[in-house]
């Protein structure tokens, strides 16, 4: 992450869960100290203690999305089930709704998208909303604390839950837009059809009037 403040960087330390393990466990050892269960060697004992729990968690891996050169209904939607698969757990509640509700329409529109019907600017728009900017959003959120993310304001007084909350909203309403127009021109084609078939099979009369 970039620009991140000295203040930031201490407390996203404090929050993250190998500290909280090695915190838990040091504790426990200046417990046994205060017990009279150790004594001599209790400082080394207590931050051995910290080091293992540090250990013992693993780091935080980036969240990945595979995202192929050229772009087809099959790999664009298996992108997305990957996506809400590896992070839907992890996410706020409120996030994970929004979440489902885009895999839902992305499922929806992926056919229509690769038929050859659809305008390509659509197209492009969709697929880097699904393959770039929906994982990058995510991703961004999942390297934070859960706690640092929902307490703590990082802008605009908002925290990042609220930004994250936000930054789907806009994806979704990006989507939707997509599939209103893509909607929108199917309609069209349809009344167009409609009118060349009454034409193509309208009864002429070839008695005078």
């Amino acid at each position: 992450m970039q620009d991140v403040s000295a203040w930031t960087r201490v407390l996203l330390f404090l929050y993250s869960t190998r500290n909280l393990v090695g915190s838990g466990l040091a504790i426990g050892g200046l417990a046994l100290f205060f017990a009279g269960v150790i004594s001599d060697w209790w400082f080394p004992i207590v931050a051995g203690l910290y080091m293992l729990g540090w250990l013992a968690v693993p780091g935080s891996k980036e969240l990945e999305l595979k995202v192929r050169n050229e772009a087809t209904q099959a790999n664009l939607v298996d992108s997305l089930d990957e996506l809400v698969s590896q992070s839907r757990s992890r996410l706020p509640a409120e996030a994970a709704e929004r979440l489902d509700r885009i895999h839902a329409l992305v499922t929806e529109l992926a056919p229509k998208l690769f038929s050859g019907d659809v305008a390509m600017e659509h197209v492009v728009t969709l697929v880097h909303a699904v393959t770039r900017d929906l994982p990058g959003t995510v991703r961004n959120y999942l390297w934070l604390p859960a706690a640092f993310a929902s307490l703590h304001a990082v802008e605009d007084g908002k925290t990042s839950k609220q930004l994250l909350l936000e930054q789907l909203d806009i994806l979704d309403e990006q989507l939707a837009k997509i599939a209103t127009n893509i909607y929108k021109d199917d309609a069209e084609a349809l009344v167009t059809n409609g009118w060349f078939l009454k034409e193509k099979f309208r009864t002429v009369s070839f008695a005078s009037q």
